[in-house]
């Protein structure tokens, strides 16, 4: 048996298989308040994965007043086990794939959690043998209806497209929503050129609401940032929290939180100076632990 990689912990996930993780050290406790970022396009920007520098400054100051922070994302599990080592600070959860969710403990250890997991994995894999033959029938038609366009399917999610890039999929969005007319329990599940059908029940709203419940944090604590159209969902799920989406967003997306009470702003580090001002720093600082 080989042995472990130096402080890394090894995370077994039925659903998504096994990764190696960075140490992540002890939680900060007590949890009073929640961060959740999208990563691609709001906390990683263009191709670099490594965050704005000032956004550590405001996440060690944070942790003084209970705020625990995690990366609701649309990747797996391995992908983001790639970018984790090129964070300076390690996030507190993780939600992935818009449906399964991964926490570290107090002791600093990663778990899944197995039941909700395992719960979204059977709900997906039902929808896809719904869908999958309607599906086959409905690639076609979308080659004919939109002739040299760019894109191609996921080997991960095989209800899934991929576009050249977001403007093609703007083009093929109409003819995705037609096709789940007779389906109201599937959902699109979308981030810029990325596209996946999934169990309308589980997305990244239902996600984060997992997370939430463990850690006892009510609603108004909550801080969420996303520039994509699967963000809405935890949007739409905690209306009562600070949400907010990067200028850099996908204008749907943009308009939706400006209509909806939400905030636009530069970037992630500009979004948590204000919320802290705000709803973090009239607490006064933790300091009991378990």
């Amino acid at each position: 048996m080989s042995a472990l990689p130096t402080n890394k912990q090894l995370l077994v996930s039925a659903e998504e298989g096994t990764v190696y993780l960075p140490p992540h050290g002890q939680l900060p406790l007590p949890c009073r308040f929640l961060l959740s970022l999208d990563f691609d396009g709001t906390l990683c920007c263009g191709n670099s994965c490594r965050p704005d520098p000032r956004f550590y400054n405001h996440i060690l100051q944070l942790r003084e007043y209970g705020v625990r922070w995690g990366i609701n994302t649309g990747r797996t599990l391995p992908e983001m086990s790639q970018f984790l080592p090129e964070l300076e600070l390690q996030p507190d959860f993780l939600c992935t794939r818009e449906r399964f969710v991964y926490m570290v403990r107090k002791d600093g250890t990663w778990h899944a959690a197995m039941e909700h997991n395992a719960s979204c994995h059977v709900a997906q894999l039902a929808m896809q043998q719904r869908l999958q033959a309607e599906w086959s029938a409905f690639l076609p038609k979308l080659c004919a209806a939109c002739p040299g366009t760019e894109w191609h399917t996921s080997p991960i999610d095989p209800l899934s497209i991929i576009a050249r890039d977001s403007d093609t999929m703007d083009l093929l969005m109409p003819h995705f929503a037609t096709l789940l007319r007779a389906h109201p329990d599937t959902r699109m599940q979308r981030a810029s050129r990325f596209m996946r059908l999934t169990d309308a029940r589980f997305n990244k709203g239902s996600a984060l609401s997992y997370v939430l419940r463990a850690w006892h944090v009510p609603e108004e604590n909550l801080f969420l940032m996303g520039d994509g159209h699967n963000d809405l969902d935890s949007f739409r799920a905690f209306p009562k929290s600070f949400f907010a989406a990067p200028a850099s967003g996908h204008p749907d997306v943009v308009n939706w939180v400006c209509t909806h009470g939400g905030h636009i702003f530069p970037d992630v580090p500009d979004a948590l100076e204000k919320w802290a001002e705000r709803s973090v720093f009239p607490f006064a600082k933790s300091t009991s632990h378990f």
